[in-house]
């Protein structure tokens, strides 16, 4: 190659860092550029060490049996960082006290008939809505609808309300009612259409096989012994060079525009950046449709104790049911999940506040969302005074994935491949998870690096 070939991402949370590994991997003679208008990378990917505690503020791991990001921390060398998460009961505050997750259950979708029948989450009545389940006809009839219709459908108002909202919620911290089954829940809408019943098709799945980790383990998750940041420092330094503070304002076919009016040429550039982003700076109506999508904001409150000052729980948290009326959404025992997250008398605990209706609590202060947190955790068990607290928000950045949203990214994604050198990847598109966000950049890293083969063969042949 007579000349590198310069290749521009824009975003340097997990898709742009791992765009820019894979770019190296398929091609690595490349000029590879990452451009990040912040002051930092990693996205949402935050760790925070004080005092012997390893904190994730945003992601504190990843689906096990999603491999490619498991493939993607051995092939860079940190497998043997990899530890997978402590398993134990978990809980739903429900009606004023925390209440077990029926054994057997999926997602809040029951599986097993005992553990429904004795459950206190949902009244006598409620359970015979839901069995009803068994006899109902298909509603997913190959056109998307929201996960509230589906459900509620299914399984009656009182279940979602009860347990499926409160889990689902506090995952995707989002509306059933605006969220999508197709791109959020493909994998019930496929349970359906193959077995009717959700009931019966749950219970005829065996778990998967899940990638990374030891079979005596049992929790569903993997993450860093070391803490995440260590894999964004690690993905970064594959990258030829990183511009902090680098706000981009345009990118057309060859070039992008820099906020401050410099222009940078590129053989290719890959779009990894906020959603919030993709509308001003492609500038094309399906782009826009993605940019003004629904986003919510929240924000994470760890709390650092002593062991004595909190209430032992035989199991790794809890979430809320939104009809309790609390701040909280759900609470996370880091350190019975992890147990490299805090020193052994301690304990870490992390809460979440803001919804999707209401985030009015993330604009408020750090002193004020801890009060407001810590009264919501001492409704519900035992809970003394933090040693400190790390609250990290995440403002209009945590895409959400509305009715149609499939069809949304399918014809952005048409449209973008018509201009020439320009791709885009991150959570907006194809999954919101850290696997997903990996995927989804290895997949358009190949695209890019093919044709840059492509075009590097053409010019030789000419």
């Amino acid at each position: 190659m007579s000349e590198k070939q310069k290749v521009i991402i824009v975003g340097a949370g997990i898709s742009g860092l791992a765009a820019a590994y894979y770019m190296k991997k398929k091609n690595p003679e490349a000029q590879v550029t990452l451009l990040e208008a912040s002051d930092r990378i990693g996205g949402k990917i935050k760790t925070v060490r004080r005092d012997g505690f390893i904190i994730e503020c945003g992601p504190e791991g990843y689906m096990a049996r999603k491999p490619t990001l498991t493939n993607l921390i051995k092939d860079i060398g940190l497998g043997d960082k990899l530890v997978r998460s402590g398993s134990g009961t978990y809980y739903i505050y429900v009606n004023h006290r925390l209440r077990k997750m029926p054994n057997g259950s999926v997602m809040g979708i029951p599986t097993k008939l005992l553990p429904m029948v004795t459950t206190g989450l949902i009244s006598p009545l409620g359970k015979l809505r839901a069995a009803l389940d068994l006899l109902i006809p298909r509603v997913y009839q190959d056109k998307d609808i929201s996960l509230n219709e589906f459900f509620e459908r299914r399984l009656g108002a009182e279940l979602v309300t009860n347990m499926i909202e409160p889990l689902l919620s506090g995952i995707y911290n989002g509306n059933l009612s605006d969220m999508s089954l197709e791109a959020t829940l493909p994998q019930f809408a496929a349970i359906e259409k193959k077995h009717r019943s959700l009931i019966l098709g749950m219970k005829s799945i065996q778990p998967p096989k899940q990638a990374g980790a030891s079979k005596k383990a049992s929790g569903r998750f993997l993450s860093l012994s070391c803490g995440l940041d260590v894999l964004v420092e690690k993905l970064a330094s594959y990258a030829d060079e990183i511009r902090l503070n680098t706000p981009v304002r345009r990118v057309e076919s060859g070039k992008i525009t820099l906020e401050e009016g410099t222009e940078l040429k590129a053989d290719a550039i890959i779009l990894a950046t906020s959603p919030k982003q993709l509308g001003p700076l492609l500038d094309f109506p399906e782009a826009w449709n993605l940019s003004i999508d629904k986003r919510t904001t929240t924000a994470t409150v760890a709390l650092a104790f002593k062991k004595g000052e909190v209430e032992s729980l035989d199991g790794t948290g809890y979430v809320v049911s939104r009809k309790e009326g609390l701040n909280i959404t759900a609470c996370s025992f880091m350190d019975h999940k992890w147990s490299y997250t805090a020193p052994e008398d301690c304990t870490l605990i992390r809460t979440y506040v803001g919804t999707a209706e209401d985030a009015a609590i993330v604009e408020q202060s750090d002193e004020e969302i801890e009060k407001k947190a810590l009264a919501d955790l001492r409704k519900i068990g035992k809970i003394g005074t933090p040693l400190f607290s790390v609250i990290t928000r995440q403002i209009d950045n945590m895409p959400q994935y509305t009715i149609n949203h499939n069809q949304r990214v399918q014809v952005f994604e048409e449209a973008l491949a018509k201009i020439s050198g320009i791709y885009a990847c991150g959570a907006i598109l194809h999954g919101v998870g850290l696997p997903d966000c990996v995927d989804n950049a290895m997949h358009v890293a190949e695209e890019a690096s093919n044709q840059l083969k492509k075009n590097e063969e053409a010019a030789t042949n000419s």
